[in-house]
């Protein structure tokens, strides 16, 4: 019976080891584009409702309270991913200074009961919900907001309102940043009915 070489056992091993190497080293730059990438879309607004009357359908979210000033006629929003969601109630002055027709209404700037409902795209761990009711200003180019304040969503129940600190509750913004606001989300109109 003839003998094994034993060096040809290792050349084979060497052989096997050395093309790995080549393979691992040549694939990895671009391993990330053969696998591709598993990042999810951050959260997302699918639907919201502001108005007087209890929202119809499923919901994810529903807050019932003193919510909505009589003076309010539509309103725009924020959200961002980390769970804060801002809802600006605009006055009839103020959509008429973005170039929305509005009926006029007669208001005495009084807060009266409301709901605001939302969905969101995926499964959050913690939403609030920040509400600010505008008065539109004499010079036509700011809008003063005044918050009302915030109610707090954990794990889909519903904690709690949360008043907003007194010496924070306003904000002066121009009206292009307002337009700014209604180019993203679009202008939404107040449920009435």
């Amino acid at each position: 019976m003839p003998m094994k070489n034993p060096l040809r056992s290792r050349v084979v091993i060497l052989s096997l080891v050395a093309f790995t190497a080549i393979l691992v080293l040549s694939i990895g730059p671009w391993w990330k584009d053969l696998m591709g990438s598993v990042t999810s879309q951050p959260p997302n607004v699918t639907a919201i409702y502001l108005g007087v009357s209890p929202p119809a359908g499923e919901w994810q979210f529903v807050v019932g309270d003193r919510l909505l000033s009589d003076c309010s006629v539509a309103y725009v929003y924020n959200f961002t991913p980390t769970g804060v969601l801002t809802i600006y109630e605009i006055d009839e002055g103020t959509l008429r200074a973005l170039g929305f027709e509005a009926n006029t209404t007669r208001c005495t700037d009084n807060l009266e009961y409301g709901y605001v409902a939302v969905n969101i795209s995926q499964k959050i761990d913690s939403l609030s919900i920040v509400v600010w009711t505008s008065k539109s200003s004499s010079n036509g180019q700011d809008v003063y907001f005044v918050e009302l304040g915030s109610w707090r969503f954990v794990n889909g129940s519903y904690i709690g309102y949360i008043a907003p600190p007194m010496d924070k509750n306003y904000m002066l913004l121009n009206l292009n940043a307002v337009k700014r606001m209604v180019n993203e989300t679009g202008i939404h109109y107040i449920n009435r009915r």
